[in-house]
């Protein structure tokens, strides 16, 4: 694989020469941008010798290829990884900023982006670098990183760039499992859904849809075609899905039925709201026409995922697979949610559940983060996290992407 390596100006720069070498070894073609600072912090000798190849930092200088520099390098890399990377050029990229030869190349190039953050914790901390990270993360970049330890200002805290070795081992380990999905198509939903009272309120519940629309970004890293069905999100619908707008528990479960025969996997992240009333207001209730109490009459939404369940055994089909999720609250104890995520796993009628309990810290609604256990019918149990809704959600989709129903059968037509 041909490797764009940029390197910005953290201490951990000096490390990179092994990077380089290791890059190398593990027989991938290697090509080193610099900023100015990171110059200050690692010798250019020490990576054109590694490396085998000029390292541009100079946005105007003498050319060493034929064409524009840049250009000919953002075209020339298959993947693009930025290690150290700063909170300085995690900003500039998410502003889409090109200030220098590194942001340059970086904003012309279609690679995957991979980022290998390295900075002080509380410049990890900070909002504006959380905010940034995130808005790449939308985007399709990855993280490997940042980790704990102790930091060149002799604290001790998360923001210390992963070392070589890790960077390497995450790089292959994706390269090697990048397509396991290429030719299966995977439906996803996403988000909450909002039952309506009257044409002003509705019955709802916290989730965000961060968890579905990490799942639909991890589906497309393995090389799926990825159906979203999604309802209200918080978080941007992520650029090569087919999106399928769904307000309402009965809308989605049109959409998800439409679109059934057409998925070799279905996975049920959308937050589906349990109960709604049986008819809509026309107008907005007054509230001086109900008084002091509105007394709700409520009946249960439909059940999709238990449906689909139920029409496949029904008919014998071994397709799609159905994974579910289910928040629950087992007040921190492992063993009650393994408990709650069997027996929904039985109602189900499906192929695995993840199951989280909302009462961790980490594992509840809106967050950047989940852990919990990832049940199959077959007894396997798997803790996933705790860690970023995307690492959960690449973790997951691995381990269902090797499952029998998957690999054993044929991509559908």
């Amino acid at each position: 694989m041909r490797i764009l390596l940029g390197v910005s100006g953290g201490i951990a720069a000096y490390k990179t020469p092994d990077l380089v070498r290791r890059l190398k070894r593990a027989g991938h073609e290697v090509r080193v941008a610099c900023t100015h600072s990171a110059l200050e912090l690692v010798s250019r000798t020490a990576l054109e010798t590694v490396s085998g190849e000029p390292v541009l930092f100079e946005t105007f200088t003498p050319r060493v290829h034929a064409g524009v520099e840049h250009i000919d390098l953002a075209s020339w890399a298959e993947l693009a990884l930025v290690a150290p990377a700063t909170a300085n050029v995690i900003a500039k990229l998410a502003c889409g900023l090109a200030d220098d030869f590194l942001t340059t190349v970086l904003l012309a190039c279609p690679a995957p982006l991979w980022l290998a953050p390295g900075m002080n914790t509380r410049m990890w901390d900070h909002p504006a670098t959380r905010a940034n990270v995130a808005c790449l993360v939308e985007r399709g970049a990855r993280l490997i990183g940042p980790d704990e330890g102790e930091l060149a200002c002799g604290t001790t805290g998360v923001g210390r760039m992963s070392e070589p070795e890790r960077i390497v081992e995450a790089l292959q380990a994706h390269h090697a499992r990048d397509l396991v999905l290429r030719g299966r198509t995977v439906l996803v939903t996403a988000g909450a859904t909002r039952e309506p009272l009257d044409a002003v309120r509705f019955l709802s519940n916290p989730s965000t849809g961060r968890m579905g629309v990490a799942v639909a970004r991890a589906a497309l890293d393995l090389g799926a075609r990825v159906i979203l069905v999604h309802a209200h999100l918080g978080v941007k619908v992520p650029a090569g899905v087919e999106a399928v707008f769904a307000s309402s528990a009965v809308a989605m479960q049109g959409a998800v039925l439409s679109h059934r025969d057409r998925a070799d996997l279905v996975v049920m992240t959308a937050a589906v709201g349990d109960f709604m009333p049986p008819e809509t207001a026309p107008g907005k209730v007054k509230k001086e026409d109900v008084g002091e109490t509105w007394n709700l009459t409520l009946v249960r939404t439909p059940d999709i995922l238990a449906g689909l369940g139920q029409d496949r055994e029904r008919s014998g089909a071994r397709r799609p697979l159905l994974v579910g999720f289910a928040a629950e609250t087992a007040g921190g104890d492992q063993d009650r949610l393994l408990t709650l995520a069997r027996q929904k796993l039985s109602r189900k009628r499906c192929d695995a559940i993840f199951a989280n309990d909302v009462q961790v810290p980490g594992a509840g609604f809106a967050g950047d983060t989940n852990l919990g256990l990832l049940v199959f019918a077959d007894g396997r149990v798997h803790p996933l996290g705790p860690g970023t809704k995307d690492q959960v959600a690449s973790a997951l989709l691995s381990e269902v992407a090797s499952s029998p129903g998957i690999v054993a059968a044929p991509p559908l037509p």
